[in-house]
């Protein structure tokens, strides 16, 4: 096998996502790792001094990718309604839909009960994910394209009905079909309020 050792960091932090989403964050070592981006082990090591920091920085990727991703979804929408519809459905493919995001969000979230560390990066994307679907509800209320009584409480319970979707699909996998897509967004949606009919003009 040919090595990289010229591999960025987040390169490294690509391979282990893959890793970590098909086998499970516990069933992937450093070694591993390393094949996997193509690179010697002390190449790795040389960007990532544990197995502990190349998660975090799979975790790190994986936010950003979102936030670029989500603003791309709602960029082409003018009405503040339709990019909020945009937000949900590319969440609902996103974390849901989506087998590797899934598993990985799902293997954080379990490492999270026992590693601070972990925990606290969590925490800090899921408030951002709060803050961004606050900020874009409260927007289309004030705009009057959209109906809701109480945002902060609509929000909460939203992304709570996503987390919990998440964790069902541990069990029941066809939550999680691309058939049930169109289905999941507009039950998601009904959470957050009522999309209101602009006048023209």
């Amino acid at each position: 096998m040919t090595t990289n050792t010229s591999a960025k960091p987040d390169e490294l932090a690509a391979a282990a996502f893959a890793l970590f989403s098909t086998r499970g964050i516990a069933g992937v070592n450093m070694d591993e790792i390393a094949a996997g981006a193509g690179v010697t082990k002390g190449s790795l090591y040389w960007h990532y001094a544990s197995k502990k920091e190349v998660v975090l920085a799979a975790c790190n990727l994986y936010y950003r990718v979102w936030r670029n991703q989500i603003e791309g979804a709602i960029a082409g929408h003018e009405r503040l309604a339709d990019q909020l519809e945009a937000a949900v459905a590319y969440s609902v493919r996103s974390c849901l839909l989506d087998d590797a995001n899934r598993v990985f969000t799902t293997e954080i979230v379990a490492m999270s009960l026992y590693d601070a560390e972990v925990r606290a990066s969590w925490t800090g994307f899921l408030d951002e994910t709060e803050r961004f679907f606050l900020g874009l509800t409260h927007r289309a209320v004030g705009a009057r394209e959209f109906r809701c009584d109480d945002v902060d409480r609509a929000v909460d319970l939203m992304l709570a009905a996503m987390e919990g979707i998440k964790q069902i699909a541990l069990f029941r996998p066809q939550i999680c079909l691309p058939e049930n897509e169109q289905r999941t967004c507009r039950r998601l949606m009904s959470l957050l309020g009522e999309r209101l009919l602009v006048p023209a003009g």
